[in-house]
């Protein structure tokens, strides 16, 4: 009987030279490349300095608590799954090349989108400890481009496993995936779909060192999990497109940081917000659609 190997996620450690220069070097963009072709994921192991995540987590903690008991905070596939929306720290303290315009990551993302691509958008979610998943899904439900078009930067700001809801991914589904695998009367893959994905490459759930960096084509199936600690797992989102695609999508930033960011490659997107903006309210019914 033949046994299909489980998937594996590549894994790339950054050199001190490429941390040094902030640029990633071709042996490691090659391979990059090579396993967001194949697989629609990739994962920088020590690409987002651990301190900076630290000082993030001591503060976002604390506010996805308070988040967390208020009926208008947007639960992420209802209540069971514990997982809601937050937005990350807008203060200038708080800002971070690294999280925001990883250099390493773009350098990835612009051999897949071209240079200089634009991100559009810039958010959280956190899972508390539940018993309720999601369904897999992708995040967008438009007839987007048969190519890649899009590419999230996910960045956890604590180690993650199964035990405290790393996410469920199902590599190689970016290739052949438009808006028809999704079901008609709910929001996620059709389950005939994954019953058939399920026997050639199952969905994984990947143990990731804190400092990763995590980039997932868009077209990718995935679902959040449950985080069965009592601790919350928060998870930063990032996205950025291709300079050519249409969308008026723009990511909240302070007003007194307005010139003071190093952007790297990237162009950034922004409705800069005056001080004492409330960020916590949020805005969680984004539109990634390409325009006309």
């Amino acid at each position: 009987m033949t046994i299909t190997p489980k998937p594996q996620v590549t894994l790339i450690e950054l050199t001190a030279e490429e941390l040094a220069t902030k640029r990633i070097g071709s042996h490691h963009l090659q391979a990059a490349v090579e396993a967001l072709h194949r697989d629609g994921l990739v994962v920088l192991e020590n690409a987002v300095d651990t301190s900076h995540l630290d000082t993030l987590n001591a503060r976002m903690v604390h506010e996805a608590e308070s988040l967390y008991t208020r009926p208008t905070t947007h639960r992420n596939f209802g209540s069971t799954t514990g997982n809601i929306q937050q937005e990350p720290v807008l203060e200038p303290n708080y800002i971070f090349q690294d999280v925001i315009a990883n250099p390493w990551a773009v350098d990835v993302i612009q051999c897949m989108l071209g240079p200089h691509p634009k991100l559009r958008f810039y958010s959280a979610n956190t899972a508390f400890k539940a018993t309720g998943r999601q369904p897999p899904h992708i995040d967008i439900d438009f007839d987007f481009p048969k190519i890649p078009f899009g590419y999230c930067v996910n960045i956890n700001l604590v180690d993650v496993s199964p035990e405290n809801g790393s996410t469920e991914i199902w590599l190689g589904t970016h290739t052949n995936t438009d808006k028809s695998v999704l079901d008609d009367d709910a929001y996620q893959i059709r389950p005939s779909l994954q019953e058939e994905r399920r026997k050639i490459s199952p969905p994984i759930q990947p143990n990731l060192p804190k400092g990763s960096l995590i980039i997932r084509d868009f077209r990718l199936w995935h679902a959040g999990m449950p985080n069965k600690t009592d601790e919350p797992r928060i998870m930063l989102v990032s996205v950025q497109f291709p300079h050519w695609y249409r969308s008026d999508l723009k990511i909240k930033l302070p007003e007194n940081l307005k010139g003071k960011l190093d952007w790297g490659d990237v162009t950034p997107c922004v409705e800069w917000m005056p001080e004492g903006y409330d960020y916590l309210q949020g805005a969680h019914d984004h539109d990634f659609t390409l325009l006309p």
